[in-house]
């Protein structure tokens, strides 16, 4: 990673550049260690994302990958497990490396390409929420109607691709970036925005249209789940009224379809086990419930609250990322200007984006029960597999 000074200019500009009398290359390492000393804190929560994202996205590949029947949330999960996977065995070790080498890195071509896919991994997830978001009102508002599996895949992958599409001026963008050092005439290189965007209002016009389209699907979203709460609420009022008025029994199921929702969205004694099961549709390949989850009095099943905090969690990790770079680009040297505490604040802001490729198999270990049990049965398989390798080969005792 670490190249000369005099080299640095002939790989970036073509020609040798003035050379002080100081040693460009030993100056330039005492600024990157000084450098990793002060962004330290958050290189060890880059390193603390990477293991759990790596660890638990791939736990939640081989769980989901093999399921014989798989339902359509779990091919959202495992394309949600896919782009978190990439971004956090890719992306992060990226990060790490650009904050340990803060004034030589010299390498422009992974520079451009691992800055598209963390860029083209959010999108491509935050385009899937937006999709599974459609499918919750779907099922819970439209009589259980839903994606079936084959249009869920044909879905992620016209939001991988479209993602895709929309990240490719990232490449352009970025690049080398002169440090220019106060005290001498040595340069030093960082991939950042690039010298030749510096002074275009390319990037500006760019981060812009992706905090539109950012608010875009985070006020769809909320909508959407704002229209699945009422229709639960007034659901739920309809059928306690009902029951209120007439007997359970005078109750006659519409088609058998009747769904108000997920089959525990209301919650009802065990005597009118019979009218809610008229009035919720279990599906098959659902996550099952441990206990009901209560939202403001109304009942709603594990698999949309797993969503719900899903969506929650990368709107939360997102938001400081995009305005960041918002205000990188609005005001002229905006790093130049912080303290030392306030950098290490800065940097914090832009690499939030990675909690939600982390927190994702956090959120189905904590609420989803047949997660946590399909990842005990793989460990006990994993660890009878290992007993049995271990196991000295013995020769049947002649009789």
């Amino acid at each position: 990673m670490a190249t000369p000074e005099y080299v640095t200019d002939v790989v970036w500009n073509g020609s040798l550049g003035n050379i002080s009398n100081l040693n460009p290359y030993a100056y330039l390492q005492k600024l990157n260690q000084e450098s990793t000393i002060r962004f330290l804190p958050v290189i060890v929560f880059l390193a603390v994302l990477m293991i759990i994202g790596i660890v638990g996205n791939a736990i939640v590949a081989v769980v989901f990958c093999q399921r014989k029947r798989k339902s359509d949330m779990d091919v959202f999960l495992l394309n949600l497990a896919f782009l978190d996977f990439l971004a956090c065995s890719f992306g992060i070790p990226f990060e790490i490396t650009d904050l340990c080498f803060s004034y030589t890195f010299y390498l422009p071509i992974p520079c451009k390409l691992l800055r598209v896919l963390e860029s083209w991994t959010s999108m491509a997830s935050a385009l899937i929420l937006v999709i599974i978001a459609i499918d919750r009102y779907k099922h819970i508002c439209r009589f259980g109607e839903r994606f079936n599996r084959k249009k869920v895949k044909i879905l992620c992958l016209v939001a991988i691709c479209v993602s895709g599409l929309f990240s490719w001026p990232i490449f352009i963008i970025v690049g080398k970036k002169t440090i220019h050092i106060e005290t001498s005439e040595i340069k030093g290189v960082d991939c950042s925005m690039s010298d030749e965007m510096g002074k275009s209002e390319y990037p500006l016009i760019y981060y812009g249209l992706l905090m539109f389209g950012f608010i875009l699907c985070l006020v769809f979203v909320i909508i959407v789940y704002v229209r699945i709460f009422l229709f639960m609420r007034r659901k739920k009022a309809e059928i306690q009224n009902h029951y209120k008025t007439n007997d359970i029994g005078e109750c006659t199921p519409n088609n058998g379809n009747m769904a108000a929702g997920d089959p525990q969205s209301v919650n009802l004694n065990q005597s009118n086990a019979k009218g809610m099961q008229m009035h919720g549709l279990q599906k098959s390949g659902e996550l099952s419930l441990n206990r009901n989850t209560t939202i403001s009095g109304i009942h709603i099943t594990r698999p949309t609250m797993i969503f719900i905090v899903i969506t929650t969690a990368f709107i939360i990790s997102y938001l400081p990322f995009l305005v960041t770079m918002l205000l990188r680009n609005l005001i002229r040297d905006f790093e130049k200007d912080l303290s030392p505490s306030l950098q290490v604040f800065f940097k914090f802001c832009i690499k939030t984006m990675f909690i939600n490729n982390a927190i994702n198999p956090v959120i189905y270990g904590f609420l989803c029960r047949e997660f946590r049990e399909d990842v005990k049965r793989l460990f006990q398989r994993c660890a009878c597999a290992r007993q049995s390798l271990e196991q000295p080969f013995r020769r049947p005792s002649l009789p």
